[in-house]
């Protein structure tokens, strides 16, 4: 039978799990707004037609929304983790 950890050094993995999880859930978001932006800066300045240039500056201004959500939400999480 495996022994049972002593409940600090539990307490403190899972804290370390958590905010490799936190650390996790941002990289994700930086990975979308990039794709949004590979996409959206092509559009913007090379192609000329009207509404695939709408489509992305649609694409420029989600990917804003999304970097400033993920980096909103890890600095949250990460001061609720250190309470």
């Amino acid at each position: 039978m495996p022994e049972k950890l002593d409940t600090s050094i539990g307490d403190r993995l899972a804290r370390q799990r958590t905010e490799l999880a936190n650390e996790r859930t941002l990289l994700s978001y930086i990975r979308t707004a990039m794709g949004l932006f590979i996409v959206g800066i092509p559009a913007v300045w090379w192609l000329e037609l009207p509404g695939v240039q709408a489509l992305g500056v649609v694409s420029l201004v989600a990917g804003v929304a999304f970097l400033g959500v993920g980096i909103w939400r890890f600095f949250t999480i990460k001061a609720w983790i250190d309470q």
